[in-house]
């Protein structure tokens, strides 16, 4: 009976072994498609794209930030209907506003720096790509 658990365990260690061993090659491997994968399409990103999408959203973000500055100003207007409630209204539309120039703001930062990662990537390309 000893003998046969002692061959059980010597069984399940050498199976136990080997799937270890056989695990690390296939991670090793994986690990250096993805960082292989990864260095071709680093060039191919479309900044240009982004910077239109950015462009894109900060001009919807001015949008929506005129059209709260036009409640801000019927509150103003009426303030006489609405008592407490104006205030609350008045303080929410400045809030609203301030929200999304700010948003607005980051997107036309976030355009610009993809407009000049583009134009480094092409001189980059160009000067790469010129003969020596």
């Amino acid at each position: 009976m000893q003998k046969e658990i002692r061959k059980f365990v010597a069984a399940i260690s050498t199976l136990g072994l080997l799937a270890s061993c056989s695990e690390t090659g296939l991670i090793e491997a994986k690990k250096e498609d993805t960082s292989v994968s990864a260095q071709n399409i680093r060039p191919f990103v479309d900044h240009d794209g982004l910077a239109r999408r950015y462009e894109s959203r900060a001009g919807k973000l001015l949008e929506i930030a005129a059209e709260h500055e036009k409640r801000l100003q019927y509150y103003e207007d009426k303030s006489y209907l609405y008592g407490r409630h104006e205030q609350d209204s008045h303080a929410h539309a400045i809030a609203l506003v301030q929200k999304y120039k700010l948003a607005a703001e980051k997107a036309t930062e976030s355009a610009f720096h993809h407009r000049m990662v583009s134009q480094l990537a092409k001189r980059d390309y160009i000067a790469s790509s010129a003969p020596h």
